[in-house]
């Protein structure tokens, strides 16, 4: 996600601001006539990107810059439908050169002239990406994206708090409404409300109208017991703030190593869960396409990859990228989740059931009263 993963919707209205950050020193910028004469590669000097909090490694982020004299300004959302709702109503001149996005808002965008085609001849470094992310269903030529990272999902808790055996959603579904009742937090995602389908071993794409009615029911109640919605909330767990938070892999560990806290417990819960994908893509309209280009490519060399898992704790889809890694690293269950956890998990699809899981997360955001 973020994914949401965090994590895609219609959300202009339901979600918070993205923050715009400058991620790097303007150090980097120089005057236009040092490239080509210092080593720089020929590339604008501003790359405009767009993506989750807190998802690229910084270290990155300098050795691009300083291997091409270009400066990158970030853009974070809160979920895949923030960035949809701005790539839509800017009708191509979003102002950003480099976006990503989950798996199901792919063909969304692709089929909504919302993103253009890659020049694959500048990202020779796509040869290291393992076969078994390219191809998919939603760009099988791999004409528009480039696979950035993949996971899954679950929940963090404070043991000291809750005490008792966490093990699957339904347990989950219950310290939210017990122990960690006013001190859970859940993604600012329409997959704020996917447990209450796993919990019953359900897919939370389902069309069974009884099940959808079941969901909308219960979150009227569920919705007083909830602080906050969140699709990063490392500070809201290092803190305190939140004693239950569901998350992705990748900021739970995140948030387990800012709060040096020796109670929190990570769950991949059962019996079914998320596996998702993200890509790089191009928003239409972009102008700094060499910059885009370039990023891409650099980003995906095995060499950088690794610290991009160290970082963010999510997986990366390049072959080699092991040998990169510290050995507590490469061993972490947060970053590398088990084989049993990645068969039960299921991606997100936008069937005909998708406007009414969001009319259900509208309803259980008023629930909350936040």
């Amino acid at each position: 996600m973020q994914r949401t993963r965090h994590p895609g919707t219609t959300r202009t209205a339901l979600f918070t601001p993205s923050r715009r950050t400058v991620l790097a020193g303007g150090a980097a910028l120089l005057a236009g006539t040092a490239f080509g004469r210092r080593g720089f590669a020929a590339v604008e000097p501003q790359l405009s990107m767009m993506g989750w909090a807190d998802y690229i490694a910084p270290d990155n982020i300098k050795a691009w810059e300083a291997q091409t004299g270009s400066k990158i300004v970030y853009d974070s959302y809160a979920s895949n439908d923030e960035m949809y709702s701005k790539l839509q109503l800017s009708a191509g001149n979003s102002g950003y050169d480099v976006g990503m996005n989950t798996d199901f808002m792919i063909k969304l965008l692709i089929d909504g002239g919302l993103i253009q085609k890659l020049d694959k001849s500048k990202i020779p470094n796509i040869s290291h990406i393992r076969p078994e992310f390219l191809g998919a269903d939603f760009d099988p030529t791999n004409d528009y994206t480039v696979p950035k990272c993949w996971g899954s999902q679950g929940f963090i808790y404070d043991k000291s708090v809750v005490t008792r055996p966490m093990a699957t959603w339904a347990d989950f579904l219950e310290a939210v409404k017990g122990e960690a009742s006013g001190q859970t937090s859940l993604l600012d995602d329409p997959l704020a409300i996917a447990p209450l389908f796993w919990a019953k071993g359900e897919s939370w794409n389902s069309t069974n109208e009884a099940l959808l009615t079941d969901v909308d029911t219960a979150v009227t109640d569920l919705g007083k017991h909830i602080k906050l919605f969140n699709s990063y909330p490392v500070q809201d767990v290092a803190n305190g703030t939140v004693v239950l938070a569901q998350c992705w892999n990748g900021n739970a560990k995140q948030a387990i190593d800012a709060a040096g806290n020796p109670n929190l417990v990570f769950v991949y819960p059962g019996p079914k869960s998320e596996a998702w994908l993200d890509s790089y893509h191009l928003p239409a309209g972009g102008k700094n396409l060499e910059a885009a280009h370039s990023w891409i490519n650099f980003i995906i060399d095995p060499k950088n990859a690794a610290p991009e898992i160290t970082y963010t704790g999510f997986l990366s889809p390049i072959s080699g990228v092991e040998a990169g890694l510290a050995p507590d690293v490469a061993a972490s269950p947060l970053i590398f989740p088990p084989a049993d956890v990645i068969a039960r998990g299921e991606r997100t699809l936008r069937n005909e059931t998708y406007d009414r899981r969001i009319a259900i997360l509208n309803k259980f955001k008023a629930a909350a009263a936040l």
